[in-house]
């Protein structure tokens, strides 16, 4: 094949490189993916590198069946070799080969965030909290934030408490953990955690993964996390590639524990080529001139000016509106702009409307829905997190899995089977006398002397002979496992409940998981029912999104990787984005990430990029909303504004009824370090720090130190306590 023909130089470049380490720094829309995907191809069918021996890693489960179904239609003699995983995914894969090691089966379970949270609740309930007490959510956080960067219970030491109840966090952890091994569970962390333990204690495990794998190439590398890299350095020997691709610029989730410096330094610990794809196939070159003007304001990057050669076909347009109804009628407009201007070829599809916080929807989803535009909303309830999936779920995983507790409590009445609250506790309590799992204890219950009614009995023992019965079925491999699941929800009785609640939406949704299973099998011959399973418990929210024709409505974080013809991003204003929260907890780095994020929702942008704000109070931050900085920062002026006809209207009929006006700021913009202080609430005190103009640190007497608007309404200037100055 000629790659000369297909790529551009620096692409060419890119791919054919000998470098045994190569970093490539790949701006938006210059072809990343495309590059990962030209260099597995390369390397198996110009250098002959066996399939078996690469190891490619992305982030989502949807970029890795994309990348892999793209590769072979390059190289189709490695369709039975190639795999193209997310670290979660390869971490699964390892461990169902390897984690006898650590003493669990191979047939273990894989619990989602929402598994987790029910254990937790479970523990708390049993420790004698109420399921809903604070304890649950400080438990999870503070499992969550310890598993990030790799920490069990018996690695943390608690000298001092950051918080109230940090201990008690700890000992509920303990309890989880247990509670997990005893399930044969892992969560989503175990999965590289667990990897990483096998090959730091077993060197003949090591070795012999050392052995399987030449070549690591790894995408969007500017998202890996301390834990990712320690799993990457274990999976490499002295003669191992390393070619990772990503952008510094496009670092957006160091929240969840993402390490910019890790694509920044890795020159320093290996003798790193590094090659800079700079050339924009996505976006106009207005588009990335304004978003070029804005990351440019960060320090910690890689330097580099995305240019394209697309047409220039429009100008970037902005809207600065009296209020947030204002503003979601202004983009409505536009929309219908768009549709009488494009007319033949105009598609909702084709439009993203963007946002830092969810909380901001509200008024254009009322304003579609008024002028009858389709929208969809991402981010909210994803369709394997839906009720009647995760019923069906649990069934399934009970074929695999009888130590799996939480999938037992949820389906033990489901459908009614006329056991209520205090039999599930009799339950619990018995089986845990006998150190046996609920299904186990359940399964022989005739052998015990339980105090469950008759009725009870009978109702789970002919559950458990039809689970059992369809569990030989499924593992016979003798005809499609989604045929046989079918019948096995049919006969639990599962549907005929659905019908019965007349919640035929319901009953959809789990059609629509019978006709995902179908699909999976057909592009996944080879796998089998534990690896459909392992693939919707690593689903992520970018993989639940599907083709429509809708607008899309969606945060930045979720339109990371995805890319429009026509992206509107509101809600631009000071306090929202950039966050004050980051900004006030993460200081200049927060704002550096948060330009980072504005910088990917430019980019997703093909040919017309929508900006806007509003001026309405917020009671969010409880100020007026003034423009974010990221208009200026990013070359953009607004013109005069001038107030729409119906806003007059609303202003001049409404105004009275809709209760006192919002105060205006302060209108002071020159803080000095040092100046005297006077709060409505806090009281007096003196600023020790000025942030870019707009917000000040604030030393009160009675209060200690706080972050304030630095126009904010309630504030006043004084030359010394108690005087105006």
């Amino acid at each position: 094949m000629d790659y000369s023909k297909l790529l551009n130089s620096r692409q060419l470049e890119a791919i054919e490189t000998p470098s045994q380490y190569v970093r490539i720094i790949a701006g938006a829309g210059t072809g990343k993916t495309r590059v990962l995907t030209y260099r597995i191809a390369y390397l198996i069918s110009e250098l002959q590198v066996d399939p078996h021996h690469i190891l490619a890693i992305t982030f989502t489960n949807k970029v890795a069946t994309e990348m892999r179904h793209r590769a072979l239609k390059i190289v189709p003699e490695a369709a039975d070799k190639l795999r193209v995983s997310t670290f979660h995914s390869f971490g699964a894969r390892f461990l169902r080969r390897e984690i006898t090691a650590l003493g669990y089966p191979s047939h273990f379970t894989i619990f989602d965030e929402n598994d987790q949270e029910k254990l937790v609740k479970a523990i708390a309930v049993d420790e004698g909290y109420r399921k809903n007490d604070e304890i649950v959510k400080l438990t999870l956080q503070f499992i969550a934030s310890h598993k990030c960067i790799g920490e069990y219970p018996q690695d943390i030491v608690i000298k001092r408490e950051r918080f109230a109840q940090e201990r008690e966090c700890l000992r509920l952890f303990e309890i989880y953990e247990k509670r997990m091994q005893s399930m044969y569970a892992l969560d989503f962390d175990d999965l590289l955690l667990k990897t990483i333990q096998i090959l730091e204690s077993f060197e003949d495990v090591r070795q012999k993964w050392l052995r399987r794998i030449d070549h690591i190439l790894i995408d969007e590398f500017q998202d890996t996390n301390d834990v990712q890299y320690r799993l990457v350095n274990l999976l490499m020997k002295p003669s191992t590639n390393l070619y990772v691709v990503g952008d510094p610029d496009q670092t957006i989730y160091t929240w969840r524990g993402a390490n910019q410096n890790i694509i920044l330094d890795i020159d320093k610990k290996f003798n790193m080529e590094t090659i800079i794809l700079d050339q924009n196939y996505r976006s106009s070159p207005t588009i990335l001139r304004t978003a070029n003007r804005l990351i440019d304001n960060n320090r910690l990057r890689v330097k580099k000016d995305l240019f394209s050669y697309n047409p220039d076909i429009r100008k970037v347009k902005v809207n600065r509106a009296l209020r947030q109804v204002d503003e979601a009628a202004w983009v409505a407009r536009e929309i219908m702009n768009l549709q009488r201007e494009e007319a033949s070829v105009f598609k909702f599809r084709d439009i993203a409307v963007l946002y830092r916080a969810n909380y901001l929807t509200l008024p254009f989803e009322k304003e579609f829905n008024r002028v009858g535009m389709p929208i969809r909303i991402f981010g909210g309830m994803r369709f394997y997190q839906r009720t009647e999936i995760k019923d069906v779920v649990a069934y399934f995983r009970l074929l695999i899995n009888k130590k799996d507790d939480v999938s037992f409590e949820r389906i033990i009445n489901m459908p009614r089977r006329g056991i209520g609250d205090k039999s599930i506790e009799t339950l619990k309590k018995e089986a845990f006398e006998k150190r046996l799992s609920l299904y186990e204890y359940v399964e022989n219950i005739s052998e015990y002397e339980s105090d469950l009614k008759t009725k009870s009995i009978t109702a789970l023992d002919k559950m458990i002979k039809t689970i059992e019965s369809y569990r030989l079925r499924v593992f016979e491999n003798l005809e499609a496992f989604s045929d046989i699941l079918r019948d096995y929800i049919v006969e639990l009785g599962y549907f005929e409940a659905l019908k019965d609640s007349d919640e035929e939406f319901r009953i959809e949704n789990v059609q629509t998981l019978f006709d995902d299973m179908l699909s999976y099998i057909k592009d996944n011959p080879a796998t089998g029912f534990e690896d459909y399973l392992q693939n919707i418990a690593l689903t992520s929210a970018q993989d639940d999104i599907e083709d429509g024709d809708y607008i899309s409505l969606m945060t930045v974080h979720t339109a990371k990787g995805l890319e429009f013809k026509h992206v509107f991003v509101i809600g631009l204003n000071e306090g929202i984005f950039p966050s004050l929260r980051t900004i006030n907890e993460e200081a200049y780095l927060g704002l550096e990430e948060e330009r980072r994020l504005c910088y990917v929702a430019f980019t997703r942008a093909k040919e017309g990029l929508y900006l806007s704000c509003s001026g309405d109070f917020s009671y969010v931050l409880n100020a007026r909303l003034v423009p974010s900085r990221f208009f200026k920062e990013a070359g953009i002026t607004f013109e005069a504004r001038v107030a729409s006809p119906e806003s007059l209207f609303r202003s001049s009929m409404f105004g009275k009824s809709m209760g006192p006006k919002p105060p205006m700021g302060s209108a002071i913009s020159d803080w000095q370090i040092g100046d005297k202080i006077e709060h409505a609430t806090f009281g007096t005190g003196e600023v020790t720090d000025v942030i870019d103009k707009s917000i000040i640190e604030v030393d009160f007497e009675s209060s200690g130190k706080k972050k304030l608007i630095a126009n904010h309404p309630s504030i006043k200037r004084v030359d010394k306590i108690g005087g105006l100055a």
